[in-house]
Parts: structure tokens; C-alpha cells; sequence
């Protein structure tokens, strides 16, 4: 959603400059090309990413990504979170793909039209190719083709200026930039701007072909008096001649620009390029670096065991016990054997067991029974830290596992936060463009609350004594 804003936001601005500066200014081919690479602009400076070599970021510590029970209640909140936002999504995104898909046949419908037309009658070779049309139309123009009355061509009625106006949207391939105004529509049809830009395009090339007439017919009143004297008829993609715009193209017959302006309002252009990709690109930082650096949480307690081994150790009944458990919990893969997750009475029956063991009987057990120790509390935040965070674009924030508005910050101060974790989103994060940054953050309170119930029901998982989640074959 934000790329599309960004986007919409981009042509907006790039439109605005032309119809301010460019729209009334005799230079048709400059305003052809800023039209097109404008448009085409809006949709690639969003994607535009800066990297710098390294920032000094808002960070409490480094990701806590490996310690449970916090961490897993943070995930769990932030699935909750994007699980809402999900279904205004896909919905979104079954209306928009409606829409598309409509436009898109009503698109390919048009090029099979004109197909048609011109596979179903007598074309004249040329170095331009004309189609001759048995019923009555003004001449317009395709590709590589014009379309004509046959009556018309045979009895020599169409003007040369008529010709020559046809002549040049054929030579300077207008009807490319009318096929791809109108691919993107298809696509970016939720978009205002874009219809404005098509409507823009397609004057410039009337205001183009009219001065390639004026160059070979100088005499501007007897042009003007021939369009006025014309009918307009529509035809899909094709530039045919509109009272609608005829009144635009008189004025713009006698308008003159000088050098020296033109050079300064096309100079005046570059700026806005400039102010758009700073607006609208993205910002990295290739290095972050944190300050201060806090004190991260010893991951190396999950492999400690909370009972220490029996001298004694457990029955082989016992053993045999707990090594069927495992058995029967690998099932076959593509690469071999791989565990499944154990069940809630199968994981208690199996550390009830591992806890009676001796250190030898622990150390020889594939599946062994680890304990995961609380995680300690870290240094308070500073002042500044934490004012930083309240940045929305940088930063997203969960204090005690819940998504909060970034200004809710302004109620707490940096002794009231027990536990802090400041983590970088990578690009495939859902999150990623939301912001930038993840702030989780725990409270005096909830930090006490967790030891209590750790305490009370201490964290245990199970895990392969050698690293290794897969077997070649059964034992």
C-alpha cells in the first residue's frame, strides 16, 4: 500500500509541473518524452533504495530472536495483527483484480477490433500501408496503417493536409505511446492521474502531427478553417480527429516560444526529478551500528538441563520406553526419515524419563530434553533511545507482546521497561516499508509476571543431541 501512495503521490507531482509549466509551451517533442518517462518514473522511483554505509539507529540490543517464551508471545501477537490486515487485503486485491481483468479483455477487444478491420479489407501497399474502408470515416491512423474511405481514396476527395496529419502520427509512432498509456491503465486504473496523462498524451500528438502539416502547408488559416470543417469520429487507440480538443490545436497553431524560454522551463524540470526520487525513494543502512550496545541474553542456557543426571540413572524398561517414543515419531521424507512434532503427553512422558537419568544415559540418547532458562533483564533504555523510537516511518512498537501506536511512548519513561529488543526487518518481512525497525519491549510488571510463571512451569523443549533432524533410515 505504501509503494501505490508513493507512486500515485509521484505522478501527481510530475502531472502538476505539466500542466503549470509545459502543457502551453511550443515543444512538443519534450513534452511528448516527459510525459511518457514521467509516468514511467512514478512507478519505478518508489522501488529507488539508498544505502548508507552505516547509522547510528535507535537500538536497545541485538535480536532476541532465539529466546522463547517472550519472543514467542510477540510472534504470535504480531501474526494476530497481519492476520486483520490479511483480509482488507485479499479483499482489496479480489476487487482490484476484477477490475483489471475487465479492463485488460476490454483492452485485448480493441487490438482484436482493429485486426479485424484490417484483415477484412483491401490494404494498398506502400511504404505506409492504407486500408480501405467501405463505410464513412474520417482517415486514422495504427501502427504502421491508415484507415480510409475507399470512396474517398479512389475519387483522390482527402486533402493533402488530411494525409500529411496521418502521415506524421504513423512516422513518429504515436501509437506506441498510446498502447502504453493504455497498458498501464489496465493495470494502474485506480490511479486518477493517469487519465489525465492519457488525455495529455494524446493532445501532444495532435499538436506534433499539426506542425509537421504547417512544415509542408504554411498557410495556418486555411488549416485551421479544414479541421473546423471536420467531424470527429472515435476509434479505439487511434488519433482521429475531436472538437473536443480542435480549439486547443488553433490556439496552439499560432503560439511561439522562444529559445531562451524553452531552454530555462526545460531546465526548470530537472529539480522536480530531484525533489521526487528524495520524496519518494527509500533509505537503508547498509551497517547499522547501536548505541549503546546492551547486554544480550544467554542463549546458551537452553542447552542446560534445570535437573541435574542421577548417579543411579534409569531402568533399561525405562530406556526402552522412552527410545519407542522416538521411533515412532520419525516418519519417512524426500530426504529420509524426519521427526514429527511430538505430542503434549508424549514430550511429559519423555522428560518425565530424562530427568531420572544418569549424565551417560543423557549423553547417549538421540532426542534429548533441554531446558530453556528465563531471560534476563536488560539495561534500561535512554532518553534518547527512546524519543527515537516514536519515529512510525522507522520503528514499530510492541510493549508486553501487543502492537501499540508509536506516540504511546510519550506516557513511559526508560526505567520503566525491564526487557528491550531492537530488531532490523529484512525485505521480506511482512512488515518491511511499514517500518523499518521492530521494537519489542517488556515492563516492570510483565517482567515479573514472566519469572512467576516460568517459575511455576518452567520452558523445556526437545532437541536432537547431535543437531541432526533426519535419519537415512530407521534404527
Amino acid at each position: 500500500m505504501e509503494y501505490l501512495l508513493k507512486s500515485i503521490l509521484c505522478s501527481f507531482i510530475f502531472l502538476v509541473v505539466y500542466q503549470v509549466l509545459l502543457e502551453r509551451e511550443k515543444m512538443f517533442v519534450f513534452n511528448r518524452f516527459y510525459l511518457l518517462l514521467s509516468l514511467a518514473g512514478s512507478l519505478l522511483i518508489p522501488f529507488i533504495t539508498f544505502q548508507l554505509p552505516e547509522a547510528v539507529i535507535p537500538s536497545a540490543s541485538e535480536n532476541l530472536g532465539g529466546v522463547a517464551g517472550y519472543h514467542t508471545d510477540l510472534t504470535q501477537t504480531n501474526q494476530t495483527t497481519v492476520s486483520a490486515d490479511s483480509g482488507f487485503e485479499i479483499d482489496w486485491r479480489i476487487g482490484y483484480g476484477i477490475v483489471t481483468v475487465v479492463l485488460l479483455a476490454r483492452f485485448m477487444k480493441s487490438l482484436l477490433t482493429i485486426g479485424y478491420v484490417k484483415n477484412s479489407n483491401v490494404i494498398v501497399q506502400d511504404s505506409i500501408r492504407i486500408v480501405l474502408l467501405p463505410k464513412e470515416t474520417l482517415p486514422y491512423s495504427f501502427l504502421n496503417y491508415i484507415f480510409v474511405n475507399k470512396k474517398a481514396y479512389d475519387n483522390h476527395t482527402i486533402e493533402p493536409e488530411i494525409w500529411r496529419h496521418e502521415f506524421a502520427h504513423v512516422r513518429q509512432k504515436h501509437t506506441l505511446d498510446i498502447l502504453f498509456i493504455e497498458l498501464i491503465l489496465v493495470f494502474w486504473w485506480f490511479n486518477p492521474c493517469v487519465y489525465l496523462y492519457r488525455k495529455n498524451i494524446k493532445m501532444n500528438h495532435e499538436f506534433l502531427a499539426d506542425e509537421a502539416v504547417l512544415v509542408a502547408y504554411p498557410e495556418v488559416k486555411n488549416y485551421q478553417r479544414l479541421l473546423l470543417s471536420k467531424v470527429s469520429q472515435r476509434v479505439s487507440f487511434t488519433s482521429a480527429f475531436n472538437y473536443a480538443i480542435t480549439k486547443k490545436r488553433l490556439q496552439m497553431m499560432t503560439r511561439m516560444t522562444s529559445r531562451f524560454r524553452t531552454f530555462v522551463i526545460q531546465l526548470s524540470v530537472l529539480p522536480v526529478l530531484g525533489i521526487a526520487v528524495a520524496l519518494f525513494s527509500s533509505v537503508e543502512y547498509a551497517e547499522a551500528q547501536t548505541a549503546p550496545t546492551m547486554v544480550r541474553p544467554d542463549t546458551d542456557g537452553v542447552t542446560k538441563s534445570q535437573n541435574p543426571a542421577s548417579k543411579e540413572g534409569v531402568s533399561d524398561d525405562l530406556l526402552k520406553e522412552y527410545q519407542s517414543i522416538v521411533d515412532r515419531s520419525w516418519v519417512k521424507g524426500k530426504n529420509g526419515y524426519e521427526i514429527r512434532h511430538f505430542s503434549e503427553t508424549d514430550r511429559a512422558r519423555m522428560k518425565s524419563i530424562f530427568d531420572q537419568m544418569s549424565q551417560q544415559q543423557r549423553n547417549s540418547q538421540e532426542i534429548v530434553v533441554k531446558y530453556i532458562p528465563p531471560f534476563p533483564q536488560t539495561p534500561y533504555p535512554t532518553q534518547k533511545q527512546l524519543d527515537s523510537w516514536k519515529n512510525p516511518k522507522m520503528n514499530g512498537v510492541w510493549i508486553d507482546g501487543k502492537r501499540v501506536s508509536n506516540e504511546i511512548l510519550n506516557k513511559y519513561k526508560p526505567e520503566d521497561f525491564a526487557v528491550v529488543s531492537v530488531s532490523k526487518l529484512e525485505k521480506n518481512a511482512i512488515n518491511y516499508g511499514k517500518h523499518y525497525y521492530q521494537v519489542d519491549l517488556m515492563t516492570n510488571k510483565d517482567y515479573k509476571k514472566y519469572l512467576k510463571e516460568t517459575e511455576k512451569e518452567p520452558n523445556y523443549t526437545l532437541y536432537a543431541n547431535n543437531g541432526d533432524w533426519t535419519r537415512k533410515g530407521k534404527k
